[in-house]
């Protein structure tokens, strides 16, 4: 069948709402011939193809969901749901590095997804040969971790290399004001509580997580590091960081 001409196609096609309602009760079968008609008329719609790889991964054919998710990947190579898909037949079949790539591809597209990054920290609990890349110290201002309290004062850390005590000192009391003002917004939105916060600049990536009513974790790195690594990294540092503040009291 030849695709279907822009100006006739409806914003989402109804095969797709058909078919995920078939597969959440369980009529696989079913569901699987109404996508794969729906994709011959949408070749090149990627949610489609994540769709048909979900059916199929329930129907037991990892082999089939596979090259369904890759199909999505072809028709857009950030599809959230289909990177998901794919690292959850890569963690099934024990290969952790691939399930990690897959994953971080994912939370680079959607780094507010808390779904996500449960996940990506689930596969690196599981990687047994992991390397430990990131450190958790506190107490080294060259570790890129800064630690600050309610009032902006900072507690530990520092912001890296080359950088001075002033200029930490001067972050710790922007992270606790950016913080606070994160949570007063998504209070008054009604989005519920902020679990992190990630900030682009042009040379670095900055995560700042919560540690305890008003206080707050800065984690700096740079640019290249993927977004689910800079956020998992600062939430380990966060429960270190935890442990220590309760220590002090």
């Amino acid at each position: 069948m030849t695709e279907l001409p822009r100006s006739s196609r409806p914003a989402t096609p109804a095969f797709l709402d058909l078919g995920e309602r078939l597969r959440q009760r369980g009529q696989l079968e079913a569901a699987a011939t109404v996508t794969v008609v729906g994709l011959g008329h949408y070749p090149t719609l990627a949610a489609g193809h994540d769709l048909l790889g979900r059916i199929r991964a329930d129907q037991g054919n990892d082999a089939a969901a596979e090259e369904a998710w890759r199909a999505a990947i072809a028709c857009e190579p950030a599809h959230v749901g289909a990177l998901k898909g794919l690292a959850f037949l890569a963690f099934r079949a024990h290969d952790f590095a691939a399930a990690e790539r897959h994953l971080e591809t994912a939370v680079a597209r959607a780094p507010h997804d808390a779904s996500l990054l449960a996940a990506l920290d689930r596969v690196r609990a599981a990687r047994p040969s992991a390397p430990v890349d990131e450190s958790l110290r506190l107490d080294d201002p060259a570790s890129g971790m800064l630690l600050c309290d309610a009032d902006g004062m900072r507690l530990s850390g520092g912001l890296g290399q080359d950088r001075t005590a002033a200029a930490a000192d001067a972050a710790a009391a922007e992270t606790t004001g950016l913080l606070r003002e994160a949570v007063r917004s998504a209070r008054l939105l009604g989005l519920g509580g902020v679990k992190h916060l990630v900030v682009e600049t042009a040379d670095a990536r900055l995560a700042v997580v919560p540690v305890r009513p008003g206080a707050a974790l800065l984690a700096v790195r740079g640019i290249t590091t993927p977004v689910g690594r800079l956020v998992a990294t600062a939430q380990r540092s966060a429960a270190v960081a935890e442990r220590w503040i309760e220590g002090l009291q």
